[in-house]
């Protein structure tokens, strides 16, 4: 008696220690977004940073997200976009807000000193359970290079803060780029487009980079490749992102997610066949008789 007594109390620990460890990974941590603290008056660029922010952030697996950027404190944001460690901002929250738990407080600053100087960005993230600041900064050039970057430090910023550094996003190895030949030019394409019923919006930027907003709230980072085929402006852009689901939303995840090692990145090969009309295909993953198989699919995109 004793015997089978001992016995089903250690399975039922070994059941326990299961359930904990399960109910560990798929732990999910809140995380209050307060939007962007800026001197900038430009509130299309703002609202064009707020948007790809909590994008990216929704795209964190192990993050419940609270968006809070109508918040009764956005009304002191201009009173402190000086505020280069976090410290004041975060102050003014815990004394306006009741929170309960372990909560990630997150926000972003960007800071121009003058209008000819560099772009400030930082991301900001506070654990009020370890009561520490985490935060990634970096200057650039253009407010299009902030968006650019933004995925990575988010994520590390967001990893830092809540101890899931393990689970940092690292970017794909882009192929071999093309030769860029000289009577070609990113800027003929660089802009705002759009096309995909996926897909919201498609930023192309002069420097050869740009980034992909789905409609499910994913993001992509992509680059832009230049070919010469029989004189006409060939681009190729293509996926800067490691495996992504999110990427593939008109297929069910869990389909999807059997294809993840075997997936090669999302590729567009587009002519431009008149101004502000790109034409061409995509290579991608597309739902079949037999779950997955990768293929070319028309596609055209108009700039906004």
């Amino acid at each position: 008696m004793f015997k089978k007594l001992r016995a089903y109390i250690i399975i039922l620990l070994i059941s326990a220690g299961m359930a904990f460890a399960q109910g560990s990974a798929e732990k999910k941590y809140p995380l209050r977004y307060y939007g962007i603290v800026s001197n900038l008056n430009d509130q299309n660029i703002l609202n064009m940073a707020q948007d790809l922010f909590i994008a990216q952030i929704r795209g964190i697996n192990y993050i419940s997200l609270e968006d809070k950027r109508n918040s009764e404190i956005k009304k002191s944001y201009s009173s402190i976009s000086s505020d280069k460690d976090g410290a004041e901002f975060f102050s003014l929250v815990e004394n306006s807000e009741q929170i309960q738990g372990e909560t990630i407080l997150f926000y972003a600053r960007i800071f121009r000193p003058n209008p000819d100087e560099k772009w400030e960005c930082t991301f900001f993230a506070k654990n009020t359970q370890s009561k520490i600041i985490y935060s990634q900064t970096r200057s650039y050039d253009s407010h299009y290079k902030v968006l650019l970057d933004a995925k990575m430090l988010i994520q590390n910023v967001v990893a830092e803060a809540s101890g899931n550094t393990n689970n940092v996003e690292m970017p794909v190895v882009p192929n071999k780029p093309l030769e860029h030949p000289k009577n070609l030019n990113v800027e003929n394409i660089a802009g705002t487009w759009s096309g995909e019923d996926e897909i919201s919006k498609i930023v192309l930027l002069r420097s050869g980079r740009g980034f992909v907003i789905f409609s499910n709230g994913a993001t992509m980072n992509i680059s832009i490749l230049l070919s010469d085929e029989n004189s006409n402006q060939k681009f190729r852009v293509v996926q800067q992102d490691k495996f992504n689901a999110s990427f593939y939303p008109d297929i069910e995840r869990k389909t999807v997610l059997a294809f993840a090692e075997d997936a090669t990145p999302i590729e567009w090969n587009l002519t431009m066949t008149s101004p502000g009309t790109l034409e061409g295909t995509k290579k991608t993953l597309v739902a079949s008789a037999g779950g997955v198989e990768q293929k070319n699919v028309n596609v055209v995109w108009k700039k906004k």
